[in-house]
């Protein structure tokens, strides 16, 4: 046992036997004290204490009592007057507690307890089912000290202030500490090694820190207080675990400060119907704002206006979830109908909007309302009150103008049919400079009366209105961590358009028949997840923007692009699915350190496409299917593309085009004319790529110099690797087997380094050179019926190196030219003789035009 708390229980037992000693069959009897001409039994309290039997009352009479006061005796001690403000006990000695309780069943009440600079106004040890009430103590190191196993006690309506620490408990359990209130100290109320206590109603304002619970304090109640003001932190929670923590009103600038968590605590109750501290009608969690009067979770709302937050909130850094939160009520429900039949207080929503506050809800009523609305009151909530958009509509009265004008913070509009032939600039709704406001399960048909060119891209105008520009469906400008969630927007110029505007959530909208479907323009740190957007020009566009998520959203039919990156870097576009374009799936112009992963591309010209220096982007995992070209990378240098799929491509699979140092790794191609193609592409590494089923596996085209191919498995190929006008590029671990026509074509293609190929069950030819010269070729495996064909003009081809120490691919000693085999084991390696056993053939093989292998391998394989 831990030696403190082994003294604390011997200490403990010899203040039991002594209270048991002492205890004695006397009637009560009431003392009273006066240190003024009253009359009255005893001048100080201590006299008194020491005269009185257990279970008397002393009784003092108003004044200023300078003691310090031990008590050893069950007993009561009550200001006459029931007021702390006229009988006051100041410590006589500052380093000493003012009253030290050594007796169980001690109450005091009324009295004003302070000086006990160095220790405690009131210090309880080792005692049970004492009663402090109605007190005021200040200016003393400690306010009330409940220390060593003090249990049962119960600390109601006492005021304390101006200490080190208001009230402590250390080695303390089952105590009651409710309705007191505590301020200006270091410390509201500590907890220390004291487990099943409960703390209710208090009010701790204005400390340093508010509650602090350390140590192994546990399974402690938190109910009920206001903990507000406080400097550094409201709650302090350090290697505690199973505490209940609810309906307390959090406002700090710091509201819970954590660390060393040994266990879980409980930050919210079962929902269930009593009003809670902000006056809602159900408990839960906790109400979490701070001074400058923000309300966590910030951009959350109350859709059934029950209180409580209808999403979660993750407690500051803590590691810690209030799954209810609580919603202040302070505010009104304002409703809103222009019908005889629905009796409401506004018949317009301007007019509501107009006479309401901050926080306050709007309940629009079923109808159809014709007005421009502009709201500049923080934290409104406009609903519409069947949660349909079918029969709640607002109509723009004007459309020179916005239909929803939003200028203030934290404003929801939620359930309306939103529509008129609303003109560029402006906008649907619009937000302008504001923070934390919610757009949710909205319609909004912004020029209804204009027809949309899907195949031009543009809304063009019927009847009169030629050349007439749609506005926009929901416009951000400068504005941050707003949530737009399952809006459905049709008919704009773009349907969501994000200016200059960061730290918003694009949350499964739905945009169509719009130029733009989603367009970010200069903004970062937004995310985009689930949306749909259908039947524009350009889905999904962003331009001149960073940082931002592009998750899991579906483009199609468009007749530009599905998803547009224009002078953009350092986005990530994730899991998205991008077909059916009339032009290309996925395109990045002049946009660089951008990471594309698991999206598919699919049934357009182009599925993916890099171009104008987009450079250093990471591409992988990515699906390219039934494109013209699959993935395409024009003047766009240090890509890295890894582990993608482009298969059932018309025309090509990857294609680079004037692009440099790239790295292809581990992708798969398959299906197409093309499998991969670099045309004029240089210092390109590829390897451990599958190539398969194409007319062309790889094919280096034009002038595609310096590159490295490696370990890449391309079969099943009418050619597998394909070098045309190019040169002094390296093929080494290649596998080019089954190819219908040849293994590795060679065609004007000069400066060639292939070494450690395996070229195998080739239909035509191994290798098949034309107008090639002076390339290398050495320990490669050739099995094929006929591994060689070459031209008169593919001369000085050197085919093999000089005889050094070392493995070669036949399993031999030494390396120096190929291993020549044929499937009827007719070949020049495995028909000549190798007399040393040095896995080379004693004679050389030649082949004709100057071709000559000097070093053939040997062997029988």
């Amino acid at each position: 046992m831990h030696p403190v708390k082994t003294r604390a229980i011997i200490v403990l037992i010899a203040v039991l036997a002594l209270n048991f000693a002492v205890a004695g069959s006397a009637a009560a009897s009431v003392i009273t004290v006066s240190n003024t001409d009253q009359a009255a039994d005893f001048t100080s309290i201590q006299a008194a204490v020491n005269a009185a039997n257990p279970g008397d009352e002393i009784i003092i009479k108003p004044g200023t009592y300078t003691e310090n006061i031990e008590i050893n005796t069950s007993l009561t001690i009550l200001s006459e007057s029931g007021s702390p403000a006229d009988t006051i006990i100041q410590a006589a000695d500052s380093s000493k507690n003012v009253f030290s309780i050594w007796a169980n069943g001690v109450k005091i009440k009324g009295l004003t307890i302070k000086g006990s600079g160095s220790a405690s106004g009131v210090h309880f040890f080792g005692v049970a089912d004492c009663f402090l009430e109605h007190n005021i103590l200040s200016n003393n190191r400690c306010g009330i000290d409940l220390y060593m196993f003090s249990s049962g006690n119960t600390l109601i309506n006492n005021n304390i202030s101006d200490s080190l620490t208001g009230i402590s408990l250390s080695e303390s359990l089952n105590n009651n500490i409710k309705s007191n209130s505590v301020s200006h100290c270091k410390i509201g109320i500590s907890l220390f090694d004291s487990a099943k206590n409960t703390l209710e109603n208090n009010t701790v304002s204005e400390n340093d820190k508010g509650f602090s619970l350390t140590g192994e304090s546990n399974g402690n109640l938190l109910v009920s207080n206001i903990l507000k003001y406080n400097n550094q932190a409201g709650l302090r929670i350090y290697e505690t675990s199973n505490n209940l923590i609810y309906n307390n009103y959090f406002n700090n600038t710091v509201n819970v400060e954590s660390g060393q968590v040994a266990g879980e605590n409980t930050w919210n109750t079962t929902r269930s119907g009593s009003t809670n501290i902000v006056g809602g009608p159900y408990l839960g969690g906790n109400f979490w704002g701070m001074p400058d009067g923000t309300v966590y979770p910030r951009g959350v709302r109350d859709i059934d206006l029950d209180g409580i937050f209808d999403s979660p909130y993750d407690i500051e850094s803590s590691g810690y979830t209030d799954y209810l939160p609580l919603k202040e009520s302070n505010s009104t429900v304002i409703t809103v109908s222009n019908s005889e039949d629905q009796v409401a207080d506004f018949s317009s929503i301007q007019s509501a909007v107009d006479n309401s506050y901050p926080g306050d809800t709007i309940l629009v009523y079923p109808g159809v309302y014709v007005e421009n609305i502009e709201i500049g009151v923080k934290d409104l909530s406009l609903i519409s009150a069947s949660g349909s958009p079918s029969d709640t509509i607002v109509k723009a009265a004007s459309g020179l103008d916005n239909i929803f004008s939003v200028t203030a913070d934290g404003v929801e509009i939620n359930g309306f049919h939103i529509t008129g032939n609303i003109s560029f600039p402006d906008s649907g709704i619009h937000l302008y400079e504001v923070e934390d406001c919610r757009i949710e399960n909205n319609e909004l048909f912004i020029s209804p009366n204009y027809l949309f060119n899907s195949s031009g891209g543009s809304a063009q105008a019927a009847g009169n209105n030629s050349g007439v520009i749609p506005g926009f469906g929901v416009r951000l400008d400068l504005s941050g961590n707003n949530i737009l969630d399952n809006n459905t927007i049709s008919y704009s110029h773009a349907g969501i358009l994000l200016r200059n505007s960061g730290g918003n959530m694009l949350l499964e909208n739905r945009v169509s028949s719009s130029s733009y479907g989603i367009w970010v323009d200069s903004s970062v740190d937004n995310m985009l997840d689930s949306n749909l957007a259908a039947d524009n020009k350009i889905g999904i566009y962003l331009k001149a923007s960073g940082r931002n998520s592009i998750l899991n959203n579906t483009a199609l039919n468009s007749s530009g692009s599905c998803i547009n990156l224009w002078d953009s870097s350092e986005n990530t576009l994730n899991d998205n699915i991008a077909s059916n374009s009339s032009n290309v799936c996925i395109i990045l112009h002049n946009s660089s350190e951008n990471n594309l992963s698991n999206n598919t591309a699919s049934s357009s010209s182009y599925g993916i496409w890099l171009e104008s220096s987009s450079n250093n982007n990471s591409l992988s995992g990515n699906g390219a299917l039934y494109n013209n070209i699959g993935i395409y990378l024009k003047d766009s240098d240090k890509n890295k593309l890894g582990n993608n799929t482009a298969s059932n491509n018309s025309k090509y699979g990857i294609s680079l085009w004037n692009s440099v140092k790239n790295d292809l790794i581990k992708n798969t191609a398959s299906y197409s004319e093309v499998s991969v193609i670099l045309h004029n592409a240089s210092m390109n590494v590829m390897a451990s790529n599958t190539v398969s089923n194409s007319n062309y596996g790889i094919w280096l085209d034009s002038l595609s110099n310096n590159n490295t191919l490696v370990e890449n498995e391309v079969s099943g190929n009418k050619i597998g690797i394909y070098l045309k006008a190019s040169g002094n590029n390296v093929l080494t671990a290649n596998s080019a087997n089954l190819n219908t026509l040849y293994g590795i074509y060679l065609n004007s293609a000069t400066g060639n380094t292939i070494n450690t190929n395996r070229i195998v069950s080739n239909s035509g030819y191994g290798m098949y050179l034309l107008n090639s010269r002076n390339n290398k070729a050495y320990d490669n495996y050739l099995n094929n019926t006929k591994n060689l064909y070459f031209d008169s003009k593919s001369s000085a081809n050197l085919w093999n190196v000089s005889k050094r120490s070392g493995a070669n691919i036949a399993g031999g000693s030494f390396t120096g030219g190929n291993f020549w085999a044929s499937p009827e084991r007719s070949g020049f390696s495995q028909t000549h003789q190798d007399a040393d056993h040095d896995g080379i053939c004693e004679m050389a093989y030649v082949m004709g035009k100057g071709n000559v292998d000097y070093l053939p391998l040997a062997g029988s394989i």
